[in-house]
């Protein structure tokens, strides 16, 4: 891919450590790499190839894009096993009797509230604030949010432009059992795979890409992460 062409990446830094990183941890990487976007969205004067005597540059933090357990600690929000772990609703989950599991059924989105930027930063705000753990604790269970270095910038809206990886569920076969239960509940027919194996077949391809031959109309068989 070209965005990954070693002069169109530029590495900011690396966290060492055997285990995974904590929050607090991410936030004092993240510390000094805000102040520098702080400054670039104001624009700061550099020499190019093209003016050898300075131009003024701008740039700003278009989005996040992580895993799941990466993207809530970057942007402040809760773990995935939280009971307030989505980060566009401030729906509350409940925990399975007797466990500490987390109850995901009874979806009812005429109930959930979407998140906003105010809100969310003035939920961060109160967490950052807060002047023991156990308030904290409290307000991570109540709002779902906790402080990112993130929120330090006035134009970034972390409910918006945190995108999730997908990959990650590829790997996990998450894709191919949605297929299996959407082929059961009949909402995908023998007819509509094989009007998609064929959409696909018109389809003009990078050579990097693997190509789908007949597996969409026999329903996804044998499935690969990079299909």
């Amino acid at each position: 891919s070209v965005r990954f062409k070693k002069e169109n990446v530029i590495l900011i830094g690396l966290m060492p450590g055997l285990k995974e990183t904590k929050t607090s941890e991410i936030n004092l990487y993240l510390r000094p790499l805000v102040d520098k976007l702080e400054k670039l969205y104001k624009g700061v004067r550099v020499q190019t190839y093209q003016c050898p005597n300075g131009t003024t540059i701008c740039a700003a933090l278009f989005m996040v894009v992580c895993d799941i357990p990466a993207a809530q600690k970057v942007c402040g929000f809760m773990s995935h096993t939280s009971t307030n772990a989505c980060h566009k609703c401030n729906c509350q989950f409940s925990q399975l009797a007797g466990t500490s599991s987390v109850n995901y059924s009874g979806f009812d989105f005429s109930k959930w509230l979407l998140r906003t930027k105010n809100d969310n930063c003035k939920d961060a705000e109160v967490w950052k604030n807060a002047t023991t753990e156990a308030e904290r604790h409290r307000l991570e269970v109540e709002n779902g949010v906790c402080w990112s270095e993130l929120h330090r910038l006035q134009y970034f809206n972390v409910v918006c432009c945190t995108i999730i990886d997908p990959i990650h569920n590829h790997f996990l076969g998450t894709a191919k059992r949605m297929m299996v239960k959407w082929v059961a509940d009949g909402l995908i027919d023998n007819k509509k795979l094989i009007a998609m194996q064929k959409i696909v077949e018109n389809m003009t391809l990078p050579p990097d890409y693997t190509m789908l031959r007949s597996k969409i109309s026999k329903g996804f068989p044998f499935m690969k992460t990079d299909e």
